[in-house]
């Protein structure tokens, strides 16, 4: 009996020594993988660990690789599903720091437009889309200044340097509830954001203007309500900007405010603007104008942008807005002669405003610099003059500074506007986009960065050639500049206007080319962004009928929201296309491109 037990334990004994030794030849599963870095400039991956065996495949200096296991001065590493042999002395173990946080406790924001969101945690990794300044991601890791994030669409990798990584508050959903009948909500911000959801980081939908009173559906206990700010479409506002109150529906929306202080409105539309008996253009005419040049003032003000006004007694409402004129607390009056004698208004230096009225309180049209000169249509009382400023349009230029002076003689330089095909006296600044440690987009053999500098040069060149000055933000793919120092670099130079150049990436069936102005801009871009856009266009169409214009689009990106002057961003082509690829970087493609640029600006100029 005593026999059998001693076995029994023996066995047991041994049963327990074998499967201890079994778990303790399993690695740990969560054991971090040590990675090897090429310091030859190539190195040989072998079948066996010596330089008489058949060499597997060549990599080059810099690449990573993973470590298997070592044997003597040999490593067996991984490489792209390869496994082989490698000499330890050309390879460095690369140290490693990777942080994780749970994908709900850390959120990452963008400090700058247009940052690239790329495949892996590299510059020269493939660009899987975009994250625009203020917007927002999920944390999953960071890795050797790289954050790794998830949008709603993209996992990806971006520079740390352009992110801040902030801790994410636990939030439960609001609670919703129908308003009461009839309760309104009025706009006090300037302009409000129109959002999908009641959250500040939820889709953006449509802006809202002050004092327009919108129509409430729902109310959340956030202190967000749902409003109808277009007919049939609805959204959420912050009602930290409005005021609630129930009243009975009028006719519209619309609401009707006197102003504060005594404020004028200054025609500047040439054919004048028709009085009518309501606040829009379908309402009837009270058969007077009010004409170009005249003062009248604002008597009340509809938040459409109608404004109530009298004229000649005849009391009414005319559209107020700035396309057709300005409003200014400013009591401005000014008499204007023609010259009586043929004279021309030079610029001998500097930078001037040209203005829609003889006034700094009048909108600037745009700029005019050393070199230009016009013939003077008329002299103001206050000493500005009123010159033919593009083929469409006219402007007022002060002749109160010593960057200028009258002249009875004409100029022997051709630079005036009525000169055809010339851009001489108009100065660009031309933007490549990206550059040195910033590739910018990459697929199919192609980096945006490189693309973008041989676009520019070609568009500085065609304007060259007609006459007109070009500054370039950097010459070379060694030079690179902020989006702050892009955005002030027209003014630094005294240039009329600027065009960033770039090439676009998204999913590989993308295709086409596309512009961009900022409706958000101080200056106004659009009708210069339309003469380029449509240039290209043009251009685009004659040489390749079939490649796809994605059009003209407001978007706030930092350069052109930003700038001193009008400005437009071009996106030539996407670089994860292969079709596109290969066709922008032809230099075919980016002549065709640079005529179309030069077109435009022709036409925006009234040069063509």
């Amino acid at each position: 009996m005593n026999t059998i037990k001693l076995n029994t334990a023996t066995i047991v004994s041994i049963c327990l020594v074998l499967i201890f030794s079994m778990f303790a030849v399993v690695p740990n599963a969560n054991a971090a993988s040590t990675k090897l870095k090429v310091t030859a400039t190539s190195l040989n991956i072998r079948t066996a660990p010596n330089t008489s065996s058949k060499v597997m495949t060549t990599v080059k200096k810099n690449t990573t690789l993973l470590k298997v296991k070592k044997s003597g001065n040999w490593y067996q590493v991984k490489y792209k599903n390869k496994t082989g042999w490698a000499s330890a002395k050309y390879l460095k173990t690369v140290k490693t720091t990777v942080s994780t946080a749970s994908t709900t406790s850390k959120i990452v924001t963008s400090k700058t437009d247009n940052l690239n969101i790329r495949k892996s945690n590299s510059i020269n990794s493939k660009s899987l889309g975009k994250l625009n300044k203020g917007k927002t991601a999920t944390y999953i890791q960071q890795k050797n200044g790289w954050v790794k994030i998830k949008t709603s669409s993209i996992t990806g990798w971006v520079s740390a340097t352009y992110v801040t990584i902030s801790n994410k508050a636990k939030t439960t959903s609001p609670k919703i509830t129908n308003a009461k009948k009839n309760l309104y909500f009025v706009v006090t911000a300037n302009s409000l954001t129109v959002r999908s959801k009641p959250d500040s980081s939820s889709k953006f939908l449509a802006y809202v203007k002050k004092n327009e009173s919108l129509l409430v559906s729902r109310i959340a206990s956030n202190n967000w309500v749902e409003v109808t700010y277009q007919t049939g479409k609805k959204g959420w506002v912050s009602a930290k900007y409005g005021t609630q109150k129930v009243k009975e529906p009028t006719t519209s929306s619309i609401t009707v405010v006197v102003p504060e202080e005594t404020t004028y409105y200054y025609v500047t539309e040439p054919t004048g603007l028709t009085i009518r008996d309501n606040y829009s253009a379908s309402a009837k005419s009270l058969g007077q104008e009010v004409p170009f040049e005249t003062k009248v003032q604002i008597l009340k003000q509809a938040s459409n942008g109608w404004i109530y006004v009298n004229y000649d007694d005849i009391e009414g409402w005319i559209n107020g807005s700035t396309y057709y004129g300005f409003a200014s607390t400013k009591n401005i009056t000014f008499t204007a002669e023609k010259p009586s004698k043929t004279k021309y208004f030079v610029m001998k230096s500097g930078t001037l405003n040209v203005r829609s009225l003889p006034t700094t309180a009048a909108p600037s049209l745009g700029k005019v610099s050393k070199g230009n000169y016009f013939k003077v249509l008329r002299v103001s009382n206050n000493n500005w003059v009123e010159v033919q400023y593009t083929s469409k349009q006219k402007g007022w230029i002060s002749a109160n500074t010593a960057s200028s002076n009258i002249t009875t003689k004409k100029p022997t330089t051709t630079v005036s506007d009525s000169v055809k095909g010339s851009l001489k006296g108009i100065k660009i600044v031309i933007d490549a986009g990206h550059g040195k440690q910033d590739n910018g987009a990459s697929g199919n053999k192609v980096v945006e960065k490189t693309l973008n500098l041989k676009a520019a040069k070609e568009i500085q060149a065609a304007i060259e050639k007609v006459g007109g000055t070009v500054y370039m933000t950097r010459t070379n793919d060694d030079q690179f500049l902020t989006l702050d120092q892009r955005a002030a670099y027209a003014k630094q130079k005294g240039a009329n206007a600027f065009i960033s150049v770039h090439h676009n990436s998204a999913s590989p069936s993308a295709t086409g080319y596309e512009s961009y102005y900022s409706s958000s801009a101080k200056v106004s871009s659009k009708k210069f962004a339309e003469a380029i856009h449509n240039g290209i266009k043009d251009a685009v169409e004659e040489e390749y009928p079939h490649y796809n214009d994605r059009k003209l689009r407001a978007m706030d990106f930092y350069v052109v929201r930003y700038n001193s002057v009008v400005s437009v961003l071009l996106e030539l082509g996407f670089v994860s296309n292969s079709s596109d690829a290969k066709l922008v970087n032809t230099n075919a493609y980016r002549e065709t491109v640079a005529k179309g640029v030069v077109n435009g600006l022709l036409s925006y100029y009234g040069r063509d």
